[in-house]
């Protein structure tokens, strides 16, 4: 019995963990550059686009890891950040990403951060 109410419970860390980061998803193109739970600076990049290759779908960001190139894929999320302008976030695209612009970007892939799950432009203009 007892054995059961262990499986039970580690069942149910389990789904509410899942249900926590699901949550977060949904929810993160409304949470501002560098202030995302558990995730701004441990899982990201926060910096400036150094160069875009509209082409190849591509930029290179300045970060405090050095450079790093970053693969904007059909799957990228792409969300304006109008926080500093105190206006509701929304939705962006990659013509948005312009050299200059500071951005924050998750990662498909934690380890070898290469394709961007999702990136955030920080929005200066409403």
């Amino acid at each position: 019995m007892r054995i059961r109410l262990i499986g039970i419970g580690k069942a149910i860390a389990l789904l509410l963990g899942a249900t926590m980061a699901i949550g977060q998803s949904v929810t993160e193109q409304f949470i501002p550059i560098g202030q995302s739970p558990g995730l701004s600076g441990k899982y990201t990049d926060l910096g400036e686009i150094k160069q875009v290759d509209i082409e190849g779908r591509i930029i290179t960001l300045d970060v405090a890891a050095g450079r790093r190139t970053v693969m904007v894929t059909k799957r990228t999320r792409i969300w304006l950040d109008r926080s500093k302008l105190r206006q509701t976030n929304m939705v962006g695209g990659f013509m948005d990403l312009h050299e200059g612009r500071q951005v924050e970007v998750k990662y498909e892939d934690d380890t070898r951060r290469q394709a961007a799950a999702w990136i955030k432009i920080r929005s200066t203009r409403p």
